[in-house]
């Protein structure tokens, strides 16, 4: 792999060839030669630290060995212009570029890239405009932040986020969901097995899945689909033939035609009762599990380990959300808060994408230490963060391969332990509707 040459070459022509979805319609947008061009601009909401306005224009540009010769609300006024839009677009082709590219190199589980969906709520700057947008967080007895709802497409083994979906905070994750699954077929083209959570279950979601010949394995409630699952023992490994009659599907009677569909297909579904021991306690719980893999291409145990890879899409919302301060937005309008979280998904893809590179060109000496180690992701974005800049623009071919050379040398120093069964209990969140946006724009 080469990583950061190829998204230096993407990066630069992606301002032509997405020119047209960067305007967005908007024939007067950047074309004349001014001081901030579309690459400029992009490059700039790849760079944000989570500082103030100011320093972060102070530090683009002293970056580039360049001074500050241009106020921020001219280039904030230029940032307006660009679409987030085509950040999405650009991203979605770019990784379907590099998993085509790379496709020997990419982890896979019996030639299958394990994909997780899930959801995570924001919080965004409290505005009139947020709030009639994307909704507001109510209880009964108070009115909370302004929220929106992201929700990734996620590899759990290579650990990319392969989609972005931003919507309104009472959006059901089922409908992103759909939509996760239709932007897959069109990024990749190796076979895929996509888990869910308990609560993505239905029937509407289960028939796209088959119709797209995408395999999947998900959790089930225990109410779901109960004529077939409520006589399993821990243990079961059943295939059943599953149909649907006018009563069974009432819940899609606004949508006649597929609830005539729905009455007239019959659906191959595996369910399995899967025992769990808790480690610490000793007690056993059971999880149901559907899927449409065969028990040729996945027995029980594999199925187990399917599942529990899903696990993985949990750490990348702290990520972004924790040390990539994800949610402190450049500005208030909806443009900038797009913009913003598309680029950071991105980046972040970015770093696991260089932190492949880097492990298969210098293997960890696992035998040197007690645990099993890894590179550490927290300090991988700071160093990227700082040498980001000049890796791609920098003024000669030379200067830009020291920069990537320097990150290789840093990332691999700094290595954490995996611990086995370490867990902690989860806090109760903060209302960090109280901290203060930037949001001047």
């Amino acid at each position: 792999m080469k990583i950061q040459g190829d998204f230096q070459g993407f990066i630069q022509e992606a301002q032509v060839i997405y020119l047209e979805d960067i305007r967005e319609g908007n024939p007067q947008a950047f074309t004349r030669k001014r001081k901030t061009t579309p690459l400029k601009l992009m490059l700039q909401m790849f760079s944000q630290r989570g500082h103030s306005q100011f320093s972060e224009l102070l530090n683009f540009y002293g970056d580039q060995d360049k001074p500050l010769d241009i106020s921020t609300v001219a280039f904030y006024n230029a940032r307006m212009k660009y679409n987030p839009k085509a950040i999405h677009l650009m991203m979605a082709d770019y990784l379907s570029m590099v998993y085509e590219k790379y496709d020997d190199q990419l982890a896979k589980l019996n030639g299958y890239i394990i994909t997780a969906i899930d959801g995570s709520d924001i919080i965004l700057p409290s505005t009139d405009e947020n709030a009639e947008k994307y909704g507001v967080h109510a209880t009964s007895s108070s009115v909370g932040p302004v929220m929106a709802k992201v929700s990734l497409l996620y590899d759990c083994v290579n650990k990319i986020a392969l989609d972005t979906c931003i919507e309104p905070y009472n959006t059901s994750e089922r409908d992103c969901a759909a939509k996760h699954l239709d932007q897959l077929k069109t990024i990749l083209r190796q076979p895929t097995i996509t888990t869910f959570d308990r609560g993505y279950y239905s029937m509407k979601l289960v028939d796209q899945l088959i119709e797209n010949d995408q395999k999947f394995v998900m959790r089930m409630k225990r109410n779901d689909l109960k004529r077939y699952t409520e006589h399993l023992d821990s243990g079961d490994d059943q295939t059943f033939t599953a149909t649907f009659d006018r009563f069974q599907t009432n819940h899609y009677r606004k949508e006649r035609a597929f609830r005539t569909k729905l009455m007239n297909t019959t659906y191959s579904l595996r369910f399995v009762k899967i025992p769990l021991i808790n480690s610490t306690t000793g007690k056993t719980s059971e999880e149901l599990l559907m899927t449409n893999l065969t028990q040729a291409e996945f027995s029980l145990e594999g199925l187990k380990e399917l599942y529990r890879l899903r696990w993985e899409i949990e750490t990348v919302y702290n990520i972004i959300k924790n040390r990539m301060k994800l949610e402190e937005f450049s500005g208030i309008r909806e443009r900038l808060i797009l913009q913003d979280i598309y680029c950071c998904v991105w980046f972040y893809n970015l770093v696991m994408l260089y932190i492949i590179e880097i492990n298969e060109e210098n293997k960890i000496a696992q035998e040197q230490y007690k645990y099993e180690m890894r590179r550490n992701i927290g300090i991988s974005i700071g160093i990227m963060k700082t040498y980001f800049l000049q890796s791609v623009i920098g003024e000669t071919e030379e200067k830009r391969n020291q920069c990537i050379e320097e990150m290789g040398k840093l990332i691999i120093k700094h290595l954490v332990p995996i611990r086995p069964n370490r867990t902690s209990k989860r806090q109760t969140p903060v209302n960090k509707s109280r901290r203060s946006y930037r949001y001047t724009y």
